[in-house]
């Protein structure tokens, strides 16, 4: 087992798409064996921080049954993506596996039925499905087996998926492990982009939350590390993202908007960058823009550790609109999800107290207390500095509803 342990340990994740298998390998079902394969590979290859076996290699290996843990030996690749497409009836059934080829392993898998007539414009959605589903369950998996693995042996890339883990469990013990490991990570390779932009994103946390006393170190921190990020590698996603977010800890998330629609233009399907762009529009009050882009970001990534945020922006989004019943549905499913900090539980305090639920009202500013006891209006909108004073207003009136 520390074998396979000290393999993760070793450089970036690599991962070949294996042309799919068909039942009745003739007509549609042939063409699509090669031509989803084929689809994944670019959108896969757009991502910055995993290795894609080009076609001309990854389509030599045909076998109705790969050899997965030899393919991954003579390619030394970690990852494999494969697929059987049936038909049956009138339903085309594709199903697709992602396996770690060492430990010979399912780690991700769905099945998509669709008709025909319909393969064309699902066929995107399929691509956009199974990116977003990798760009969680690799890292994931890279995470399990790194802890098997002595501290003093983890390379960069180790060091820097295991801050991944730590830092999207949203808690202040887990963003100072986070950040140790990124400059541990930084420390053995000075030019590692994403391990510059991950400790920009735990330095925002520190300052966003106030989990540290100088916010003004933080906030320069998160700023310095994005650009850095930016001058090694301006084409990675979560580095323009890093940048765009930089610009919400100096109140102007405006500022940073061109950032995060870059970040999305290089990589559509990269739910992180979509949600930022819906809470950069809610903050300026374009509720229905916010509401369709925060939805779209779920759609993409339903499981996403950036969840709690993406309900709170609907639920922001809501309560411009007054759809307040709706807004309350919308922060209570923001405040119940996992990583949900005292600034997204104020949301919906305000929100059950301006619809009148005065029981759920007292209930969530009592968790925020609990959590935060110097929280306050004060925090709040130096967190969400909207730019519509009318809005502001009213949550101004919500949140002194329940004693803020």
């Amino acid at each position: 087992m520390m074998l396979q342990a000290d393999q993760h340990a070793q450089g970036r994740p690599s991962i070949v798409v294996l042309p799919f298998d068909s039942m009745i390998p003739t007509g549609l079902e042939r063409v699509l064996c090669e031509a989803l394969p084929h689809e994944l590979i670019q959108a896969l290859s757009r991502l910055r921080w995993i290795r894609v076996i080009a076609r001309g290699t990854a389509f030599r290996f045909r076998a109705p049954v790969p050899d997965l843990a030899a393919i991954g030996r003579q390619l030394s690749v970690r990852y494999a993506l494969c697929g059987m497409i049936e038909r049956l009836g009138e339903i085309i059934a594709i199903t697709i596996e992602l396996s770690d080829c060492a430990a010979g392993e399912v780690i991700w898998a769905d099945r998509f039925e669709v008709r025909p007539e319909d393969l064309q414009e699902v066929r995107h959605e399929i691509v956009t499905r199974v990116v977003s589903s990798l760009e969680i369950y690799i890292p994931q998996n890279e995470a399990d087996h790194i802890q098997s693995v002595a501290t003093r042996d983890l390379d960069a890339w180790s060091n820097y998926h295991l801050g991944l883990r730590h830092m999207f469990r949203f808690s202040q013990e887990d963003n100072e492990t986070a950040t140790s490991l990124f400059r541990r990570a930084i420390i053995q390779d000075p030019s590692f982009a994403r391990a510059h932009a991950g400790l920009s994103f735990t330095r925002f946390q520190d300052a966003f939350l106030k989990y540290k006393p100088d916010a003004p170190t933080a906030i320069a921190d998160a700023r310095r590390h994005a650009e850095r990020s930016m001058e090694l590698d301006p084409l990675d996603p979560f580095c323009n993202l890093t940048m765009g977010r930089s610009f919400w800890l100096e109140g102007d998330p405006l500022g940073g908007l061109s950032w995060l629609e870059r970040s999305v233009a290089l990589s559509p399907n990269f739910a992180q960058g979509h949600y930022s762009m819906a809470f950069a529009n809610a903050i300026r009050g374009e509720a229905s823009t916010a509401i369709d882009t925060a939805t779209r970001a779920q759609d993409l990534s339903p499981l996403d550790p950036l969840l709690y945020a993406i309900y709170s922006v609907r639920a922001v989004g809501l309560l411009r609109n007054s759809e307040i019943s709706q807004a309350v549905v919308e922060a209570e499913h923001a405040a119940r999800a996992p990583g949900a900090h005292h600034l997204v539980l104020m949301i919906a305090a305000a929100a059950c107290a301006l619809a009148g639920k005065e029981k759920q009202a007292r209930y969530w500013s009592d968790e925020v207390r609990a959590r935060r006891p110097d929280a306050s209006r004060e925090q709040f909108f130096t967190a969400f500095p909207f730019t519509e004073q009318s809005f502001r207003r009213k949550l101004e009136d919500g949140l002194t509803r329940v004693g803020f």
